[in-house]
């Protein structure tokens, strides 16, 4: 049976897989519905039925909005949830349900059972975010499961069809239904290497469609002389809306203006929307995009003359505004539009069948002749992302404030590593409690030191001290961050020592896990 090399791309509107064909070319795979991209969208019919997709997206204003389920990517790491039927489902069980229909489809069409995927996620995601990608790829039926940022995967894409043009600089904008990112990259080759990224959970595609969804409302509205939260209390308006605003979105990246209708208390209602109207009720959203490649830049002491080419990847990115908006702001940018729907699956199935081509773990990693770092074999490749958050843990400062001590920081290269000394309060303290805090900070600034209320806290555990502390006693934390931006905490003081491994409280257990991959059962096809 032949092993694919899976990468799935798993969108906050819509989510695509890829493989490396015969050829070695990663090619998108269609789905059930002979689509090459998934809308991630679920519906929970009255028959017990989990239904994804294109037909759960058209069924969707047959039943009542809290059987459907949207954007669930916006929630990954949160503890929101959903009750279906008795049945409580969490972001990372919903997003299991998309991975599993896209995998069955998958399936079906080469006649085998894949157990291994490449699954990307936003830059900036942190560990909690992280966690639950892979959990969700797990429920799905995965036995193996790597995580990579999403802009590196379409670095890796656009490094792979255009390998002749050399060392490059490059700048990722990856704007897509829920999320948006920019990453820095240098490619070299077969080499990707992050040199800083930055993003926004809460800005993609669907604001985008929400600035039009109120347009609308505004125009018909007018034309029928009542006020627009007439319409905000329909759910069939909201729905009909919903569906609307994406269409009419994709219009206008084609055409100056486009008509549609509005069915109000049944009078139907004929309007126009012009793509300046669009513009203009947008230009806020398209503006936070520039002030976060206005950061990345900084947070490097980049000007745009330091980037090669600009790449424009995520289906939100073909806006006429997104590309005008950047070329205004930096009029000497090279702005690429490229293959914004697939570029990220693509990447990541070729970075799946680098993973599958490199030497096992353990294998000699020198040259037996020359004794130099033996270099990679022919189609592995060099990946090494950045770190996305800054983390410390908290402690207690000479004046009595508690504040964060940062210890390793966002947009350092992984994997990564750093150790502060620290001491305890009290003389003959007997345990010490590590609390371990993320945060966006860039550097050493204010002493590495962050207010307690602007860092999240990511976990915590407690560490027996020998009884012959003093106040003097040292106390080491050294903090590791793997390829994949996994954090491990390591804490010594004299003969003890603690090794500690982020597990955040929305963990999954393993019997919750199990429980969940037998819903899996219930995902159809309509």
């Amino acid at each position: 049976m032949t092993d694919y090399c899976i990468g799935i791309d798993l969108g906050t509107t819509y989510s695509c897989l890829a493989y490396i064909d015969e050829d070695g070319d990663p090619v998108v795979e269609k789905n059930f519905e002979q689509e090459d991209t998934t809308p991630s969208v679920i519906l929970f019919n009255e028959n017990g039925e989990i239904i994804v997709g294109s037909p759960a997206k058209e069924m969707a204003m047959m039943y009542p909005p809290e059987r459907v389920v949207t954007a669930i990517k916006r929630q990954m790491g949160t503890d929101y949830e959903v009750d279906i039927d008795g049945e409580k489902y969490n972001p990372i069980m919903l997003s299991a349900v998309i991975l599993r229909k896209m995998i069955n489809d998958f399936n079906e069409n080469h006649g085998c059972d894949v157990k291994k995927a490449v699954i990307t996620c936003p830059a900036y995601f942190g560990q909690n975010e992280r966690d639950a990608t892979k959990t969700a790829g797990t429920i799905a039926g995965l036995d193996d499961v790597t995580v990579i940022n999403e802009p590196t995967a379409a670095a890796i894409s656009f490094g792979f069809g255009n390998a002749s043009e050399g060392k490059k600089r490059v700048l990722v904008y990856d704007l897509g239904g829920g999320t948006f990112d920019v990453t820095i990259l240098e490619i070299d080759g077969s080499s990707f290497t992050a040199v800083a990224t930055d993003g926004e959970r809460l800005l993609g595609g669907k604001d985008w469609d929400a600035a039009i969804s109120k347009l609308i409302k505004e125009k018909v509205a007018e034309e029928l002389g009542v006020d627009v939260e007439t319409l905000d209390e329909d759910e069939e308006i909201k729905q009909t809306l919903i569906n609307d605003s994406e269409t009419i979105k994709k219009r206008l990246s084609t055409a100056e203006s486009t008509k549609g209708t509005l069915t109000v208390g049944g009078q139907k209602v004929v309007y126009t929307i012009t793509r300046d109207e669009f513009e203009a009720a947008s230009a806020g959203l398209v503006q936070s995009t520039i002030d976060i490649i206005d950061r990345v830049l900084a947070s490097k002491q980049f000007t745009m003359a330091d980037i090669d080419d600009v790449i424009l990847v995520g289906g939100s990115s073909r806006m006429p505004q997104v590309k005008n908006a950047i070329a205004a702001k930096y009029p000497d940018a090279e702005i690429k539009v490229f293959d914004p729907d697939q570029s990220v699956a693509k990447g990541a199935s070729i970075f799946a069948k680098s993973n599958a081509m490199a030497p096992a773990e353990g294998a000699a990693a020198v040259d037996p002749v020359s004794g130099a770092p033996a270099e990679p074999a022919e189609g592995v490749l060099s990946v090494h992302n950045v770190l996305s958050k800054t983390f410390g843990i908290k402690a207690i400062y000479e004046d009595g404030s508690e504040m964060i001590s940062n210890i390793i920081f966002r947009n350092e290269v992984l994997p990564i590593e750093s150790i502060k000394t620290y001491y305890p309060v009290d003389e003959g303290q007997t345990t010490i409690k590590v609390e371990i805090y993320e945060d966006s900070a860039l550097n050493d600034e204010n002493g590495k030191k962050t207010p307690v209320i602007d860092a999240s806290p990511v976990g915590e555990f407690m560490m027996d001290l020998p009884p012959q502390v003093t106040k003097n006693t040292p106390i080491t934390v050294k903090f590791t961050a793997t390829d994949e931006g996994i954090l491990i905490a390591t804490v010594d003081c004299m003969e003890q020592h603690t090794d500690y491994q982020i597990e955040n409280d929305l963990k999954m257990s393993a019997d919750a896990i199990a429980k969940s991959q037998g819903l899996m059962e219930k995902v159809t096809n309509a």
